[in-house]
């Protein structure tokens, strides 16, 4: 078994990225303004935060106009898109284009430009008694038969595994899976508001101040998923990392 301490292992914090992130009014959910954002990432002591609305992203000249109102943290725009195979965080596309709702499709066009593509939360509400009576089947599988047998996980680059508005079992399976495949691994807060910016973040060896070198860290595979502390430490995520965080605040 785990000792608590040994799960709270300082995270790489080169650059600390919050990579899914929804601002208003591109996706009409989220309550979250950008230059807030921007603010509480700052507070926050993050780097850098990739806006990934849903579906759709500013045009590149609104892109370069809010970019050229800050300096830090670094501002990048990716996107959440809605695939056949769940929801994915797509790196480098330059707008929503015709048939990406495939997950094929989308994969296609990101090897076109060099682009990453993460598949963003999973297991989400798998492991729930409402999912199970919805859909009447329950999800038993092991974390060896989800990545063996699931296809999304041989299109994508990454696999988010600490995503902020997930339970600590959707993430920890993911994060199991993840390490069987031994692929790249990213965290976010999936923020609609202020609250959670920067709870879940990806940790990057390198400092990271362009979506250039976004890309280049990403397909390294030289960053891994983190969250901070209450004490403000950047840890990186794995089993029991969250419950020994919590721990640790409540000694403090």
């Amino acid at each position: 078994m785990m000792r608590e301490a040994d799960a709270l292992r300082d995270g790489l914090r080169a650059s600390i990225v919050d990579m899914h992130v929804h601002t208003s009014p591109t996706s009409s959910d989220s309550m979250l303004d950008p230059h807030d954002l921007v603010r509480v990432a700052t507070a926050n002591g993050l780097t850098g935060v990739n806006i990934s609305d849903h579906d759709q992203m500013l045009e590149r000249h609104a892109i370069a106009a809010f970019r050229d109102q800050y300096d830090e943290p670094f501002v990048n725009f990716g996107m959440e898109v809605s695939t056949d195979l769940g929801h994915m965080i797509a790196i480098g596309l330059r707008q929503y284009l015709p048939g990406i709702r495939r997950a094929a499709q989308l994969r296609l066009e990101l090897e076109r430009v060099g682009g990453f593509l993460i598949v963003a939360h999973p297991f989400r509400h798998l492991f729930e008694a409402v999912t199970a009576m919805r859909t009447g089947t329950t999800f038993d599988m092991t974390p060896e038969q989800a990545a063996e047998t699931m296809p999304v996980f041989r299109l994508v680059h990454g696999i988010e595994i600490a995503n902020g508005a997930n339970t600590p079992l959707e993430n920890e399976f993911a994060a199991e899976v993840a390490r069987l495949l031994g692929i790249t691994t990213t965290g976010g807060s999936d923020a609609h508001s202020t609250s959670g910016v920067g709870v879940f973040s990806t940790g990057f060896e390198r400092p990271v101040a362009s979506e250039a070198a976004l890309l280049e860290e990403l397909h390294a595979g030289r960053c891994e998923a983190v969250h901070r502390t209450r004490a403000g430490r950047w840890v990186r995520f794995g089993p029991g990392s969250t419950a020994a965080a919590a721990i640790e605040a409540a000694e403090a």
